[in-house]
């Protein structure tokens, strides 16, 4: 939601969209509760100040919010541009609008609390683009005009059918029904950009639903009935084309032949951007049949063609969906050298981002996404539990939802992600027979309140399914998952798990004490260098179908975790989160999931068991079946789950995702 506010220069701005960050998650509930009778302490800076979306009259700012002084709230944040002050706002992201093209501007930020105003984050430096032709559109407008600010086109469609490299389309205020396909690409040097400037509505009420692209009708996947209120693809492949600044809503269905999407990337191409939406209630109602069941979107994104699909989706919500059988926002086919960064995703009814291979949605060979980089991301409270495309049908059914998902993926890295409250956080596995996922990096992400297990590799069932090989999972934060019972717990290892590493992790089980459910006999698994700890009186242990009922049983009997310890690591707060905390959205039943009512911060204080008692030695990803990121890094990463430095000053490393 957008709120337009008057700077202190008098100039009108408007607040970008709101985003949940990541230090955000485990410092803004604490700090609420503080009396800020009792803040003494003026806040440091904030950090990490980036622009993103950059067109010729704006840009959208984010930063790091700052974690606050004992018994203190952050109140706000000032921008200030050129040394001036721009605007106070709540949250950690601001759009900056009425700039002149090609020129250069230095904003800054500082954050406030009770006590007083912190020091400027660094300057960050941001040139405007050029742009060839400004062209606009508004509620007021003709498509009879011209398209220039004084003599608007009506409709975005309109908009999209008269651009040219370089062209950018300003979108004014209010809501518009129509979906918008897009087909035209800019250059590397001259992109096309649509920019919604956090104000405009693309709203599918009453838009007919759903006709795919012409040039994927024969593709079996998406070809038919997949339409998206903003669709981007061509035959010949669309690059360098942005889609920025909207509120997407509405695109319903009942249907279960209609697929409707938020927004829809198909074909090949390069350099499609899709930055700062919110995209919201994106739905089929449809219900599951033993045959088949119903599908939605609220991003997606499907490599159709020989040419890769390579693609930015970052800085979105997307909230609200339900997606039957498919996914809140997904990567499939022939997807290579991708970004999904700083995104939030909750309240859907089913997965929130998959990575997928092998569906037949790519062409032979290529049918994979891969060479990706997922970061910054926080995903929480989805759950499948009474999704009607996923339940009563006789197909599949309970807490089966993934926060992230690798099905099938190659050459990705999930790190810094922030994932909490969902069916299962994070998975790593192929649901097809006979493939796998491979070669996947899952690094220095924290996770927590899973209904099901924390994280979990190899294929689901016995037969009929996938596995998972070649998988590293290191230096992540585990904490009080499996709050159904489920048995899975914390790390579970299902069937075809070959190559899988799990090091330098920090697991903190619940009441169930459920550390490790290895139920298949002869998964291959290497485990060391883990902290592992429960406050409850169980502490269980199973590994290729053998349980143990502790620690040192389960050392001795296996060899797995030999530099391991079982010790508190002392978080620095623990989250609240309850199994019977909401009702997830779907309307299938009233089955209740978890919820966290506070946040946690799983950082560890120096002195704790897990400071600098990590494996240092892991060394960094070599050969040809690792892409070029993954080699351009250690295993470990270079920095943590909140971007410190990841080997200290002393070359040691923490367990966990903290320096």
């Amino acid at each position: 939601m957008s709120i337009i506010k008057k700077s202190r220069s008098g100039r009108l701005i408007r607040a970008s969209l709101v985003l949940f960050p990541l230090s955000l998650a485990f410092a803004a509930h604490a700090a609420q509760a503080a009396h800020a009778a009792n803040c003494s302490a003026a806040p440091s800076a904030p950090s990490s100040l980036t622009a993103a979306g950059t067109v010729g009259s704006g840009t959208f700012l984010h930063w790091t919010p700052v974690a606050p002084p004992t018994n203190c709230a952050i109140n706000s944040y000032t921008v200030t541009m050129n040394g001036a002050p721009l605007a106070t706002v709540a949250g950690t992201s601001f759009a900056v609008t009425g700039l002149s093209p090609s020129t250069a501007y230095t904003f800054t930020v500082e954050a406030t609390d009770a006590d007083g105003t912190s020091p400027a984050s660094p300057a960050l430096g941001v040139t405007t683009l050029a742009h060839r032709t400004a062209y606009y559109v508004a509620k007021t407008g003709n498509n009879s005009n011209a398209g220039t600010a004084s003599a608007p086109w009506l409709t975005i469609a309109y908009a999209a059918s008269k651009v040219a490299p370089g062209d950018i389309v300003y979108v004014g205020a209010g809501t518009y029904h129509e979906s918008v396909p897009i087909n035209i690409s800019g250059t590397a040097a001259a992109p096309i950009i649509f920019d919604g400037q956090g104000e405009a509505i693309v709203d599918g009420t009453g838009v007919a639903c759903c006709t795919s692209p012409s040039f994927v009708s024969s593709n079996g996947f998406v070809g038919g009935t997949t339409e998206g209120l903003f669709t981007l693809g061509a035959a010949a492949g669309l690059n360098y084309v942005t889609v920025e600044g909207f509120t997407i809503r509405n695109y319903k269905t009942t249907s279960k032949d209609d697929v409707p999407v938020g927004v829809l990337i198909v074909g090949g191409g390069t350099g499609v951007s899709v930055l700062d939406n919110t995209v919201q209630n994106i739905q089929s109602t449809a219900k599951q049949t033993k045959n088949s069941g119903p599908n939605a979107y609220g991003i997606g994104v499907f490599g159709t063609s020989s040419t890769p699909l390579s693609v930015n989706v970052s800085y979105n919500t997307v909230t609200g969906c339900l997606t039957g059988e498919s996914e809140t926002t997904t990567f499939n086919g022939n997807v290579q050298n991708f970004i999904v960064s700083y995104n939030t995703i909750y309240g859907n009814d089913n997965i929130g981002m998959d990575a997928i291979g092998f569906e037949g949605v790519g062409p032979a060979g290529s049918d994979q996404a891969k060479n990706g980089d997922v970061f910054g991301n926080i995903i929480y409270n989805n759950s499948a539990i009474n999704n009607p495309g996923e339940q009563g049908g006789g197909q599949d059914g309970g807490y089966d939802e993934d926060g992230l998902y690798c099905d099938g993926c190659a050459q990705v890295v999930f790190e810094r992600n922030l994932v909490y409250a969902n069916d299962i956080n994070v998975e790593a596995a192929s649901e097809i027979s006979g493939e796998v996922s491979s070669d996947v990096i899952i690094r220095n992400n924290v996770t927590y309140g899973a209904n099901s297990a924390g994280m979990t590799v190899g294929g689901y069932a016995k037969t009929g399914t996938g596995g998972s090989t070649n998988i590293t999972i290191v230096n992540n934060s585990l904490y009080n998952d499996d709050l159904q019972n489920t048995g899975s717990g914390e790390f579970q290892i299902q069937y075809r798990a070959k190559g899988i590493v799990f090091e330098n992790n920090s697991v903190y089980a619940g009441a169930q004490g459920q550390f490790i459910f290895g139920y298949v006999p002869g998964s291959d698994v290497t485990l060391d260098h883990n902290d592992y700890y429960t406050s409850g009186a169980s502490a269980n242990f199973e590994l290729n179908g053998t349980a143990y009922t502790s620690f040192a049983a389960y050392q001795a009997a296996t060899g797995q975790d030999e530099d391991s310890t079982f010790a508190n690591p002392r978080f620095l707060s623990l989250p609240v989160c309850s199994a019977t905390g909401t009702t997830p959205p779907g309307g299938f039943s009233t089955l209740m999931a978890s919820s966290c009512t506070t946040a946690a911060n799983l950082d560890i204080p120096r002195g704790s068991p897990a400071t600098d008692t990590g494996n240092d030695a892991l060394g960094s990803p070599s050969g040809s079946r690792y892409s070029s990121y993954e080699k351009s890094q250690p295993f470990v990463g270079t920095v943590d789950f909140d971007r410190s430095p990841r080997v200290n000053s002393s070359g040691r490393i923490n367990i966990g995702a903290y320096e």
